[in-house]
């Protein structure tokens, strides 16, 4: 590995402007080729190596906004600067692995998951080999910029981090838009795709409940403790975000409260299986406005038609990271295009989680359900499910960071069954 991670470094070097461009090879060149031998893709990298790492010191940096202040959040321990140590020189040394010859751009069969959007890996390859100057130029601007985060944090310079958050991101937005999805191409190569499909406006059904067999759970969610701030999304990394948003300071709402512990975005539902209903023909529409998902959590029946929209002047991208057969990976580069997608459950009662790989930020959850008998708590942290069989039931509340409650309740006909959940301060991670 010292050995690889050397003789790639030499090639790097060539890119930075130490060398000519092009790989410089240790003395014994039969020997060392012999040596470097790789064994993943360049996308396996970037998965597993540069995405988890980049989070991590995303993350560590933030301003926080609670209902009372703001609050910036620093590495402070010489633990969590050590951490972030790891983490850069993972950053850091990915691109001189990225570079080594001979290493594949993705997977033996690996396929684009949005044709007419996305290039080939075979396409991707040619552009490289036309052209491998720009491929070292654009890894240089990235090695740089990681060396760059990682002296910040040697010197424990947390601004400078912070700071160096929105370039990290630009130079990976520039790679991506020269050999993932070429901007001169994509609006070409969109009438190829199949995402882009308008809503359409048939009339709902309506569903009828039963003989006044029914009942109605009614109920609150709430968070007990210190409430939690959210950390203010960095729109500047993406130029065109930060003008949709004008700024304005836009939080993850990851948690959402009122300041009295009520708990917004909990997906609420019954456990256990249930006589056929008919599954609703209007559409549940997901909106991508001022570089967010609206709204952030939603359920939908079983097979029910949903919507992804984007509203927003830019490219954002789907990508569904699912359990089940809910696998989906499309870009929507022009404002106004609809993805349409009919999705089943995912395994053990778990969310659909979407995100866009253009925008860290972006989050989305999906709670897709057999039965009618869901919601998803308001800014109150109130939820109601009627038409309820009588009996009892399980009722599950799930929220993004504190996991999963449960409650036995008993409906009555035309009954209404109050039930209230708390999360502990102790649930939170």
């Amino acid at each position: 590995m010292i050995q690889t991670l050397r003789t790639a470094r030499w090639c790097l070097y060539g890119v930075l402007g130490l060398t000519a461009v092009g790989c410089a090879t240790e003395p014994d060149e039969g020997a060392s080729a012999a040596r470097l031998r790789p064994a993943v893709s360049v996308q396996d990298i970037m998965l597993s190596v540069v995405d988890p790492a980049a989070d991590a010191i995303w993350e560590s940096v933030a301003t926080i906004v609670t209902h009372d202040q703001t609050v910036e959040r620093r590495p402070s321990t010489d633990e969590e600067w050590e951490t972030l140590r790891h983490e850069a020189v993972r950053l850091v040394e990915a691109t001189n692995l990225m570079l080594m010859e001979g290493r594949a751009v993705a997977r033996p069969g690996f396929q684009s998951e949005n044709p007419g959007i996305e290039l080939e890996p075979a396409e991707i390859q040619a552009l490289i080999d036309a052209d491998s100057g720009t491929w070292y130029r654009l890894a240089g601007n990235y090695f740089q910029v990681a060396n760059r985060m990682l002296h910040a944090i040697e010197a424990r310079d947390a601004d400078q981090l912070f700071d160096d958050g929105g370039p990290l991101n630009d130079t990976c937005e520039r790679c991506h838009q020269t050999y993932w999805y070429p901007g001169d191409t994509s609006l070409q190569r969109i009438a190829a795709g199949e995402a882009a499909r308008r809503p359409t406006t048939d009339a709902p059904a309506v569903f009828q409940s039963g003989g006044g067999q029914t009942g109605t759970i009614r109920g609150h969610v709430q968070l007990a403790g210190l409430l939690p701030g959210n950390p203010v999304i960095r729109m500047g990394v993406d130029p065109l975000c930060a003008q949709l948003t004008d700024g304005r300071q836009i939080v993850q709402e990851t948690v959402v409260t009122a300041r009295d512990g009520s708990l917004a975005n909990v997906f609420v539902r019954l456990e256990g299986t249930f006589p056929d209903t008919p599954v609703p023909d209007e559409p549940v529409v997901i909106d991508q406005a001022d570089c967010v998902f609206v709204p952030r959590v939603v359920g939908v029946r079983a097979g029910q038609l949903v919507q992804i929209m984007n509203s927003d002047p830019l490219l954002h991208n789907l990508n569904a990271q699912t359990t089940t057969t809910n696998d989906f990976n499309v870009g929507q580069p022009v404002q106004g295009m609809v993805y349409e997608v009919r999705l089943e459950p995912e395994a053990e009662g778990a969310l659909l989680r979407i995100r866009c790989d253009l925008h860290r930020w972006m989050t989305e959850y999906i709670g897709v359900v057999t039965h009618p008998y869901f919601g998803v708590t308001d800014l109150s942290g109130a939820f109601a499910l009627t038409d309820v069989p009588v009996g009892s039931h399980t009722v599950q509340a799930w929220h993004e960071e504190y996991g999963v409650l449960t409650q036995v309740v008993t409906v009555e006909a035309n009954g209404v069954a109050e039930v209230d959940f708390t999360y502990p301060e102790a649930a939170r991670p």
